[in-house]
């Protein structure tokens, strides 16, 4: 593994529920772990949802193996959100590097007709 490719900075999310004030349950995304990551884009497309171009935009993260990491997690880089779109793969089976299929999340865009 070359560790000169991870020279990106990502966070890992985890969602958390958590009860506030008036003991209803919150949940938020919040920072689990930050990690070295090459971040590489694969697909670029667009599909009309709802009768808007909602873009997709998809990635694979690469970052050295660990077991923490699941499919239920969000990356954060850049500002922007990437959903993990499946179990980790643990590259050629030797516990040295994940690698990561994302989807870009584009929550608050505003999509085209």
């Amino acid at each position: 593994m070359n560790a000169g490719a991870l020279n990106k900075r990502i966070s890992f999310l985890k969602f958390v529920i958590k009860e506030d004030e008036m003991r209803q349950a919150k949940g938020s995304w919040e920072t689990y772990k930050k990690v070295w990551a090459t971040v590489k884009p694969y697909k670029s497309s667009e599909c009309n949802f709802m009768g808007k171009l909602k873009p997709e935009v998809s990635h694979r993260v690469y970052v050295r193996f660990r077991k923490d990491i699941t499919a239920e997690m969000r990356i954060l880089y850049h500002g922007r959100i990437f959903q993990i779109a499946g179990v980790p793969i643990d590259l050629d089976e030797k516990h040295e590097l994940l690698e990561i299929q994302c989807e870009e999340v584009f929550e608050n865009a505003e999509y085209q007709f």
